[in-house]
């Protein structure tokens, strides 16, 4: 119990000294409490237990101060809940969910806290004095704000409307009615707007979960090169319409296609962002020559760049209407799966092809509802089987319950919540073969050769392991009956478990 005389000192003005030194003395004392704890029940205490108490201290310094001792401890957990997050099956299970959770609390929870102290500072007109504390806590809160993202996109869902709401907030907050140009000490928030925008507008749902923390990265360098400012009256103004998106700030989204937007729609009130410089430095790092540098230097794949780029550059419009139908398919992902589907082990819907089916199958399918369709792809829902771990540029075949039609895609876009999970697919050819591929080195393996490639152009294609062939080789494709000779072109796909190649005639 205190003395008389030690309360009558905190009741003097240097009192308030002592309360805010217990005030941090207690939360310190609860981040101690962490050590030895697994991932999941750190990040558990720290949200529910540690981060409540810091809003208790009134010196805004010392606020700012606890939290980043919270973040500190926040790094040691958060890394592994976020990978394995990355690499559990769909729809996820129920620990991994509850992980989810529990990181997702603690990232909004850190946010809130940074955000209040930037709102506390400007309510009371002390921009000019908290300048640096003021820019720092706006910095972290989009931060944790964009981090929060990055973990739904992790899982395939999308971000909240609510974390985009207060992500707009925060820069309207810096940028200020008058939009007054920032300087260096306000040039990294918008960076940080900027790099959570542009990430969305490269569609995470249609990118492989394994992809995803490198083109995170680019996304965050090239947010250098995109401007904004305020939108013109007149969309039709603009001069590079498909790489430019419209922000509106009251709404909770990071934005639209410029391009896509119907004809007489106003933009007053709205920002614009313009990524034709973004295209730019995709483009220099796409067509560098090697040993050459270039800025700025994306450690990423020819082929994640390219994407990048149709994404952005507002060239991966549908194609076609879909039509909508309820029908159910059985569906298989993964090279070798697929290959051993197709070849002599699919699901007959004929009685007399049972005594024909290899029992011994090294596969496993799952059942999904074929929401829609167009001629090049399908919308499929999930309704049971085992879960995969699904990402985008997968391989898959789907046949349709009551048919004997396989169709080989590839997964395109997922979309992924606690109610269901949907995936896009693109078909790839209209006919389809499992064959024996022969390399120059006398190397086989087996393959997918599809017969065209609508899609892509007039030539055919092949869909094989990775690392087994390389771009410009001779190759021999056994078809029943007959062989083709033919040369490998260009790798149109490629990822950790396939890779997809043009196929070329040989020259005369």
């Amino acid at each position: 119990m205190d003395s008389p005389l030690q309360i009558f000192r905190e009741l003097l003005p240097f009192g308030q000294n002592s309360a805010e030194q217990k005030s941090a003395a207690a939360v310190r004392g609860l981040l101690d409490t962490v050590a030895g704890l697994s991932p999941q029940e750190t990040v558990a205490k720290l949200a529910s237990s540690v981060l409540p108490t810091v809003g208790q201290q009134p010196n805004l310094h010392m606020r700012f101060k606890l939290l980043e001792d919270i973040r500190h401890e926040c790094e040691q957990a958060l890394p592994t809940l976020e990978q394995d997050i990355n690499q559990a099956v769909l729809p996820l299970p129920f620990a991994v969910t509850t992980a989810a959770l529990h990181a997702d609390n603690l990232l909004k929870g850190l946010s809130i806290a940074y955000a209040g102290i930037a709102r506390g500072i400007n309510k009371s007109q002390l921009e000019s004095g908290l300048s640096h504390l003021f820019h720092r806590s706006v910095q972290r809160a989009m931060a944790m704000i964009a981090r929060r993202q990055l973990l739904a996109y992790r899982a395939y869902a999308a971000p909240s409307a609510t974390s985009w709401q207060c992500l707009h907030d925060l820069f309207q907050l810096v940028r200020g009615p008058l939009s007054t140009p920032l300087n260096g000490e306000t040039a990294p928030i918008e960076h940080e707007y900027l790099g959570a925008l542009l990430f969305a507008y490269l569609e995470p749902s249609k990118l492989p979960r394994s992809e995803l923390e490198i083109i995170n990265l680019c996304s965050r360098q090239l947010a250098a090169y995109a401007v904004i400012g305020d939108a013109l009256a007149d969309p039709g103004a603009v001069k590079h319409p498909d790489s430019c998106f419209l922000v509106r700030p009251e709404e909770g989204t990071p934005g639209y296609p410029l391009s896509r937007l119907p004809a007489s729609t106003s933009t007053f009130g709205g920002l614009l962002v313009d990524c034709s410089p973004v295209l730019a430095a995709l483009d220099r790092n796409i067509t560098r020559r090697p040993g050459k540098n270039v800025e700025p230097d994306l450690n990423a794949a020819p082929a994640i760049l390219q994407s990048l780029r149709v994404a952005i550059g507002g060239r991966s419009s549908r194609r076609f209407s879909r039509t909508h139908f309820r029908p159910r398919g059985d569906l298989v992902s993964g090279l070798a799966a697929v290959i051993s589907f197709i070849d002599g082990n699919a699901f007959s819907r004929r009685s007399v092809d049972a005594a024909s089916r290899y029992d011994g199958r090294d596969f496993t399918s799952s059942e999904w509802a074929l929401v829609d369709e167009s001629p090049d792809g399908f919308r499929l829902r999930f309704i049971k089987g085992e879960k995969k771990t699904l990402g985008a540029g997968d391989i898959v075949a789907l046949q349709p319950r009551e048919s004997s039609k396989i169709h080989v895609c590839l997964v395109r876009r997922i979309s992924s919540s606690q109610a269901r999970l949907e995936i896009g697919l693109q078909l790839l050819s209209p006919q389809i073969s499992v064959v024996d591929v022969l390399g120059a080195d006398a190397q086989e393996s087996r393959a997918i050769f599809m017969h065209s490639l609508p899609a892509y152009g007039k030539f055919a294609g092949l869909i094989i392991p990775p690392g087994v062939y390389r771009a410009n080789e001779k190759i021999v494709v056994r078809l029943p009956g007959r062989s083709l000779h033919r040369l490998l072109g260009t790798c149109l796909e490629a990822n950790e478990g396939l890779e997809f190649f043009s196929l070329e005639q040989l020259p005369d």
